[in-house]
């Protein structure tokens, strides 16, 4: 999906769009449980660049994508953007000064937003229930060696270990 910013009529990017959320405008091509917890306001559209198909992503993570997103993804899981921050390992003053600046996210910050994105919809996915997806996201889990799932997607490896992990919980397997 496409990352669109609208502010004063100029628009950036293109896709569908989700509900708003807090100050931001998202939006999708379907609606999902993560779109209920929505706000809207008109000075602002986001649509959230990791959703559509692998070919949208890839362009849209290559133009850059919107500092503006962090907000939303910090919503998604039920905490501050500073605990974001901190459990991706992603420096919280250059990470306020980009989102004040409604700058774009480095290849790293992408990266590892594009990860907490990806594992929100897994989790939703398997666990069927927005509260028991944040719950499962950020607590501790001895499958991950005492790990909370969301701290480790600041690496592929742990972001493949989660996934597997959510595919074990899905088949029933002891996780």
């Amino acid at each position: 999906m496409a990352v669109s910013i609208k502010k004063g009529g100029d628009k950036i990017g293109g896709g569908p769009v989700l509900p708003p959320m807090s100050g931001l405008a998202v939006r999708s091509k379907s609606s999902s449980a993560t779109t209920a917890a929505t706000e809207k306001t008109s000075a602002k559209v986001l649509t959230m660049p990791f959703r559509g198909n692998v070919t949208e992503v890839i362009h849209h993570m290559r133009n850059g994508v919107s500092a503006e997103l962090v907000p939303v993804i910090a919503r998604q899981f039920g905490m501050t953007q500073d605990g974001l921050f901190e459990q991706l390992r992603l420096p919280k003053s250059t990470m306020k000064s980009r989102i004040s600046k409604n700058g774009l996210l480095s290849s790293a910050e992408q990266d590892r937003m594009y990860r907490a994105d990806r594992v929100w919809k897994r989790a939703l996915s398997v666990l069927e229930d927005e509260s028991a997806a944040r719950q499962w996201i950020r607590g501790v889990n001895r499958a991950l060696g005492g790990e909370t799932p969301l701290s480790l997607l600041d690496t592929e490896a742990g972001y493949e270990l989660v996934l597997d992990t959510l595919g074990r919980i899905e088949y029933g397997v002891v996780s």
